[in-house]
């Protein structure tokens, strides 16, 4: 009787450790929804529709847009697609040699969940 109760127990917390992480995952869906909207808004004008650097108005700046979806090939080793859209967003991102950063500073202008809710985004989107 007890090992037919114990096995009930832990084929229980099976399902539950799944239900958990769909819950997770459902959470984790809905962050990058909302991050996909705030993209829409504060970085297709310069970064495109596609995040592909290719904004209706990156032909006017000195310094083209960063495409997004490649963003973790270009990353230095160890850094998260978190970190350097963090580093973009407050103007710590690296440039090369003798250009400017051309990216506004969005730190005062956006709450931190939504730069959180971006990175999701813009780390799901990397090919």
């Amino acid at each position: 009787m007890k090992s037919r109760n114990l096995a009930a127990v832990a084929a229980m917390a099976v399902v539950m450790g799944l239900a958990s992480n769909v819950a997770l995952a459902e959470s984790d869906q809905e962050m990058i929804e909302r991050g996909a909207a705030h993209f829409r808004i504060f970085c297709v004008n310069c970064h495109g529709m596609n995040a592909d650097g290719k904004g209706p108005l990156a032909k006017i700046l000195k310094i083209q847009p960063a495409d997004l979806t490649t963003l973790k090939q270009t990353m230095p080793e160890g850094m998260t697609v978190q970190e350097r859209v963090f580093r973009a967003v407050d103007g710590r991102h690296k440039v090369g040699e003798g250009q400017e950063r051309n990216m506004p500073v969005f730190t005062d202008n956006l709450k931190f969940n939504t730069v959180i809710e971006i990175s999701r985004f813009v780390e799901a989107i990397q090919k």
